[in-house]
């Protein structure tokens, strides 16, 4: 067969999903077939259309999984409003940051691979097998650093606290494997199990709180449950990324440059979280903790203004990643404009209406909310369009340090505002400098998308091997 007639079928196969799985690489399942690769078509416009369209596609298809999981994330915020009150929210929130700052940390592997395989051709196999012995082995040690923490915090405690770090090592599994999935353009799969933690916990979580009456400890074991299900689920729908796992020989794969640029990528998760919520913990030094639960409230609302930033992320991860590099940028400047104009819109409703939902809904304790919220949506909408430049900065151009430093300057610039304005304003002052935050790093994110698009980048194309 003609090289011509392989890169055509090789393009066919890309936009309807059929993936060859001998030695695999990010680079297969959705590869770049250049117009000139079969002659001039009658309108230049017409060489995309068929990516164009599967950009829309999984936009489309992930807002749609995102519409199942959001209102149950609601339903959620309801339940322990309603069942655990204040304190036994802020405990829960507590809690579950503490895992997610280590899952953040330790769950980027996927992407590490992605990044590894686009730059390299390295084989798929043998990179999951690496990223999954180090996400293991580090899990592990997380989960006691975990429980250490709990024995030590008030509200928290060693039992809640060792529920909640048997959900790490399967977070970093199902997580690993859905960055790896990202990279191979199989949104769908990515779709279903991004969704199921969110719909199994609020499953979980109403038998085990107002049916069980577990309290706190049941809305934990309900959420720790959900992502071991979800990682099992993962393992068994993307058996052909990682069987046959040598068990046996599996530390032998704990591979350190791996390791070093999925704790980069990690990094930026982590220190994102933290300037997320260093608000949080001064605002329990200063108010207590049930003003974090309050607080909270409005925390969560406004941040799920950034599904639609995180659907459009999803879509151009594999085009970006297989675009030249001019496209490449194009791409992604006009998607994080997208962003910010749609997260606007519906910032601006949400402004409106949240005053008429949050008491009826969660109950007259919460309705303190409703003034942090408003004062959180600025810097929500300003940060919006984040979401997708770190994909060029992380993950197209492989330089996850410049990913840091827009977190590392937004969390100093949160924290020195919260310093100053929750002492005096309480959770407004926390919501404000917030905002602060997201917008100084939104403009650092810009400034370096800028600067990168002005330097040359290898190709992709020539820095595979050839076969």
């Amino acid at each position: 067969m003609s090289r011509w007639a392989e890169k055509l079928r090789a393009s066919a196969d890309a936009v309807t999903n059929v993936r060859h799985l001998t030695a695999p690489h990010a680079l297969d399942a959705v590869p770049r077939s250049p117009a000139i690769d079969a002659g001039p078509p009658v309108s230049p416009n017409l060489a995309r259309a068929p990516e164009v369209h599967q950009i829309r596609a999984n936009f489309v298809q992930t807002l749609l999984f995102k519409g199942i999981s959001t209102p149950l994330s609601l339903v959620l915020v309801v339940i322990q409003s309603r069942y655990l009150h204040t304190s036994g929210r802020g405990s829960f929130v507590l809690v579950v940051l503490s895992v997610t700052i280590l899952t953040r940390l330790l769950g980027q592997l996927g992407y590490a691979v992605t990044n590894r395989m686009q730059a390299h051709g390295r084989e798929l196999h043998q990179l999951m097998h690496r990223a999954l012995a180090i996400g293991a082995v580090l899990g592990v040690l997380g989960m006691g650093a975990i429980v250490a923490w709990g024995i030590f915090t008030p509200g928290v405690r060693f039992a809640i606290a060792a529920i909640a770090a048997a959900a790490l090592v399967p977070q970093i599994v199902w997580q690993c494997i859905c960055g790896v999935l990202l990279g191979l353009g199989r949104v769908r799969v990515w779709n279903v199990i991004q969704t199921l933690p969110p719909v199994l916990t609020a499953v979980l979580m109403l038998v085990l709180v107002p049916g069980v009456h577990l309290g706190i400890r049941g809305a934990v074991l309900a959420w720790t449950l959900a992502h071991v299900v979800t990682a099992l689920y993962a393992l068994a729908v993307t058996r052909d990324v990682w069987q046959p796992l040598p068990l046996r020989r599996l530390l032998d794969y704990f591979n350190l440059p791996l390791a070093r640029l999925a704790l980069t990528m990690g990094a930026v998760q982590v220190v994102n979280l933290i300037s997320y919520r260093a608000e949080l913990f001064v605002l329990d030094r200063s108010r207590g903790i049930a003003r974090v639960g309050v607080y909270s409230i409005a925390v969560q609302t406004g941040e799920m203004l950034w599904l639609v930033a995180g659907a459009i992320a999803t879509a151009v991860t594999a085009p970006c990643l297989h675009d030249d590099e001019q496209q490449a940028v194009a791409l992604i400047t006009r998607s994080a404009l997208k962003a910010l104009v749609y997260t606007a819109v519906i910032a601006v409703g949400l402004g409106v209406v949240a005053p008429y939902l949050i008491s009826p809904l969660l109950g007259h304790s919460f309705a303190g909310a409703t003034r942090p919220l408003r004062f959180l949506l600025p810097g929500i909408v300003l940060y919006a369009p984040v979401t997708i430049l770190v994909v060029y900065l992380s993950v197209r151009r492989g330089k996850p340090e410049l990913s840091l430093a827009v977190s590392v300057a937004g969390m100093i610039a949160t924290l020195i505002a919260a310093l100053i304005l929750i002492p005096r304003h309480g959770a407004s002052g926390a919501a404000i400098a917030s905002s602060i935050g997201y917008a100084v790093a939104a403009a650092l994110a810009w400034v370096f998308l800028r600067r990168l698009a002005r330097e040359p980048a290898t190709s992709v194309d020539s820095s595979r091997p050839s076969r």
